[in-house]
């Protein structure tokens, strides 16, 4: 192998130089982030990431390295008693840092992953910050890493947690359940989540394929489970149309099942898949004897009030 010339090598420890030269200065940056007027911060390389990608020379992953540790620093760095000046400023350089981590190193599984654990950061007025800047983040990962299933995880909690898009969550679970190395309770969770979503064509696709590749007898009975529940939620959701429909016209909540059929609402009672039996409760709401119905539950009352940001 030839060796590199001296206008090379002048070059590349050059560039070391420089990287290294701004990795020192973002962590002064850091440790006095909070006594720092942002108008005098500083959290990113001054080479934007499209321009230190092709001329990292190979260290590419060193560059991006050098981000993550810095989103670590501030991270690991935040209390609980700042004010919500200095966490906004935090909130920010976390993100710029693991977006240009990223850009770097597209592939940098790791700070996809933090970004979904770290970023989202609830604050004492009601709010939840950095939330859709992680989403964003997620999304590219989703993308560049299909591998890890990690990185479609997180993104399916926050689309379901803080954003109640479960449709979308549904399918990055789903995505999730797919990639190697994941847990089992993944794909019951994108399953239910299409559910609270309303797609339940996607909920049975996914339970009968998730079915039909189990190759333990316990896994493929636990499947077929979710299958009954699934035509339970949609039995369950029908009956939900009717109530509904009845009390716009009778003007008052329905106090059976036989009331609906006779007002013509509901065609028939179906037959629960469980072996229990549909009825209406005492808040007017259906409901099955034999099973639980598929909700997220704690969702709606733990957000209730949270604005995203």
């Amino acid at each position: 192998m030839a060796r590199a010339t001296w206008p090379a090598r002048l070059v590349l420890v050059f560039l070391l130089a420089s990287f290294a030269a701004a990795t020192q200065a973002l962590r002064w940056r850091a440790d006095a982030l909070r006594a720092t007027p942002e108008a005098t911060r500083f959290d990113i390389p001054p080479l934007p990431a499209d321009i230190a990608r092709p001329f990292s020379f190979g260290l590419r992953s060193l560059v991006a390295d050098f981000m993550f540790l810095q989103a670590i620093q501030i991270h690991g760095g935040q209390r609980a008693a700042r004010s919500a000046e200095a966490g906004a400023m935090d909130d920010r350089a976390i993100n710029r840092l693991l977006t240009y981590a990223t850009d770097v190193d597209p592939k940098f599984a790791g700070a996809y992953r933090f970004a979904g654990n770290a970023m989202p950061r609830h604050t004492t007025d009601g709010k939840a910050t950095n939330v859709l800047q992680a989403r964003d983040i997620l999304k590219k990962g989703v993308v560049e890493r299909p591998d890890d299933w990690r990185i479609p995880f997180a993104l399916g909690f926050i689309e379901s947690y803080y954003l109640g898009d479960f449709a979308e969550a549904a399918h990055h679970l789903a995505q999730a359940a797919r990639a190697p190395g994941s847990p089992a309770y993944v794909a019951f969770l994108a399953t239910r989540a299409a559910a609270e979503g309303g797609d339940l064509d996607f909920g049975f696709q996914l339970a009968n394929a998730m079915a039909a590749q189990a190759s333990e007898e316990s896994t493929q009975k636990e499947w077929q489970e979710r299958l009954l529940d699934l035509r339970m939620e949609r039995d369950l959701r029908a009956i939900d149309a009717a109530l509904a429909r009845f009390r716009e016209h009778a003007g008052r909540p329905a106090g059976s099942l036989q009331e609906l059929v006779r007002a013509g609402v509901l065609a028939g009672i179906p037959v629960e898949p469980h072996g229990g039996r549909y009825e209406v409760d005492s808040s007017g709401a259906a409901r099955s004897t034999a099973g639980q119905r598929l909700r997220i539950r704690g969702r709606h009352g733990a957000m209730a009030g949270l604005e995203v940001r």
